[in-house]
């Protein structure tokens, strides 16, 4: 019997009995990118089975995604059926090289990347042992999706996060720190991309922000999302190749159709469209904390992207910000990345580029993010909004550091604090303690100084009060609330009166 698709926590389990298969591995993380790798398989495989003739010239699910192509060689029922025969570790590695040739253009590269064979033990017989446990562990019911479309559905994008989520006992978690998912989506629904729209993220890592556009997307404009999945695809761009697959694979997992990630450099090899710089409505980073680059390629950037100033060797994130806003639509493109808060008042270049900023009225808002956020990383963080066209020219100033939860590992972002960010951010107006709107003369009396302590002030504490005054404000109310309660008495006496009158 087939479990229900909307019961997650089965999903989940699955996958997690599914990745113990594997037992101890070379890298910590590989035993989940060969889960995850087969995973996939599984599902254009059921998707490819659950297909009827009528059926097959439609989209299989409700991403309306092109379906992926899975030769009968690949399958995972044929992969399932010869899982007794010796060689289940070549069947396996094979069934994936042929799914890529025949996906070319949504798995190229991805597999190799991952270098899922580091999930496996050196000794064959080994091999065909650990594999077939894991093959029958992603057969069961839980994990079945002929009947249902999976991929891009809540379920199953649900069980992938929480697999992620949840390193081997003892292993860790070889990635760096994820980005926590109330930021995620506070980054997205501060931008709030469209189905529409394109949307780019210059330092991607594992997809967080790029995952969060979508799912806003889908939430807002359920609709017409697929359409805007195959029109403008997610872009993004990360350095380790690794990572890069990575991301990859979880947005497929997730129903994106062909996301456009590139193991590039953003700074050093840009997208190009045409030759020239290509062009986002929507750009999301949180990139390393410490971001090096090389200041040489500023003078010979043949797309012009640091006009501002050149940011210093060691810290790069102004550059980066440079090269989003550089990247960004004229007339409707907004961005927000995390940056460390030295970029909100280092001196130097940095303020130049800063003063730039505000001089082109970029700057919408400024974010102090709850102290330690990132596990493993002490560096205090911001969150920056800008937008290339503005209609108002103050800056909004929010200190999040009293809106966050204890959490085992230290201070936490929830998505209650989350949407309390976004309504501050809507309304944008003073509050105490907690926002402050600030002018250009302001800002200006700050020489370009953004750092949000010169301007969010805490909450004025409340004159001390006496014993005496207490009991005197206590007298008032009594008295208050005796004359209110002889009032009423005598209105129902009259109306007692007259209803005695007309019987």
């Amino acid at each position: 019997m087939r479990l229900p698709l909307s019961d997650t926590p089965a999903t989940l389990a699955a996958l997690i009995h599914a990745r113990d298969a594997l037992g101890d591995v070379m890298r910590p993380d590989a035993d989940t990118h060969l889960t995850l790798s087969l995973l996939l398989l599984k599902l254009a495989s059921d998707a490819h089975q659950a297909r009827t003739p009528s059926s097959a010239q439609r989209p299989f699910d409700r991403m309306h995604s092109l379906p992926f192509c899975v030769p009968a060689q690949a399958r995972f029922d044929t992969l399932f059926r010869q899982r007794h025969a010796p060689g289940n570790a070549l069947r396996v590695m094979t069934a994936l090289r042929v799914f890529t040739l025949a996906n070319p253009r949504k798995l190229g590269g991805i597999f190799p990347a991952l270098h899922l064979g580091d999930a496996l033990p050196a000794d064959e017989i080994e091999r065909d042992h650990v594999l077939l446990h894991l093959l029958e562990r992603l057969a069961l019911p839980a994990l079945d999706f002929r009947a249902v479309s999976a991929r891009g559905n809540a379920c199953i994008s649900d069980a992938v996060e929480g697999l992620l989520e949840r390193p081997v006992a003892g292993h860790g978690c070889a990635e760096p720190a994820p980005v926590p998912t109330a930021l995620a989506w506070l980054m997205a629904a501060l931008t709030t991309p469209t189905a529409q729209e394109a949307v780019y993220d210059p330092a991607c890592r594992h997809g967080a922000l790029l995952l969060a556009a979508s799912r806003w997307m889908r939430g807002t404009d359920d609709a017409t999302i697929a359409d805007a999945d195959l029109r403008h695809p997610l872009y993004g761009q990360e350095a380790d190749p690794r990572l890069c697959a990575l991301a990859r694979l979880r947005l497929l997992l997730h129903g994106s159709d062909s996301p456009h990630l590139r193991a590039r450099d953003a700074l050093e090899d840009p997208l190009l469209e045409d030759g020239r710089l290509q062009r986002f409505h929507v750009a999301l980073a949180c990139p390393p904390l410490h971001l090096k680059w090389s200041p040489t390629h500023a003078s010979a950037d043949p797309h012009v992207r640091f006009l501002h100033g050149v940011a210093p060797r060691q810290w790069a994130h102004a550059a980066l910000i440079q090269h989003m806003l550089a990247t960004l639509d004229p007339h409707c493109g907004r961005m927000a990345i995390v940056v460390p808060h030295g970029v909100l008042f280092r001196d130097g270049e940095e303020a130049r580029i800063r003063q730039a900023w505000l001089d082109a009225n970029l700057v919408e808002t400024v974010i102090g993010l709850p102290d330690r956020l990132f596990a493993g990383a002490a560096v205090a963080t911001a969150l920056l909004l800008l937008r290339r066209a503005r209609s108002d020219e103050e800056v909004l100033f929010i200190d999040a550091r009293p809106l966050a939860a204890p959490g085992q590992r230290g201070p936490r972002l929830g998505m209650q604090a989350a949407r309390t960010l976004h309504t501050l951010c809507a309304e944008r107006a003073s509050v105490p303690g907690m926002a402050h709107l600030a002018g250009p003369d302001e800002i200006t009396t700050n020489h370009g100084n953004l750092s949000i302590a010169r301007y969010v002030r805490p909450a004025p504490a409340r004159p001390a009060t006496d014993l005496a005054t207490l009991r005197s404000r206590r007298a008032v109310l009594e008295a208050s609330f005796a004359a209110v309660q002889r009032e009423l008495n005598a209105e129902l006496e009259a109306l007692e009166r007259d209803f005695a009158d007309l019987a």
